[in-house]
């Protein structure tokens, strides 16, 4: 298992969605397993993980790669998540309280 998973337990115990624009506009979203992102994270090919958490709590620790949009810049997702609509994009957040 990747080091980088290990220091984040809390925050993979969230549901992990899978969000591909692939396709003629399609969309689907689903939960992913803890073992099912390590699977897509240790494949060749690519997949945007975004930390959806406060910029201080990224800082903390977060998922090797992971690009941290908080929610206050969700007005601005479009511009701040790859051009390529085939790449397949994994949010997780801390989880509910």
């Amino acid at each position: 298992m990747r080091s980088s998973l290990k220091i984040i337990p809390a925050l993979l115990a969230c549901a992990l969605l899978l969000f591909s624009a692939a396709g003629a506009g399609a969309q689907m979203v689903r939960n992913l397993s803890t073992d099912e992102l390590k699977e897509r994270l240790d494949q060749p090919r690519r997949i945007v993980v975004v930390d959806t958490r406060t910029t201080r709590e990224y800082r903390q620790g977060h998922i090797s790669g992971a690009i941290n949009i908080t929610p206050e810049q969700f007005e601005n997702l479009p511009a701040l998540l790859p051009e390529d609509k085939n790449v397949p994009l994994v949010f997780y957040c801390r989880g509910y309280d």
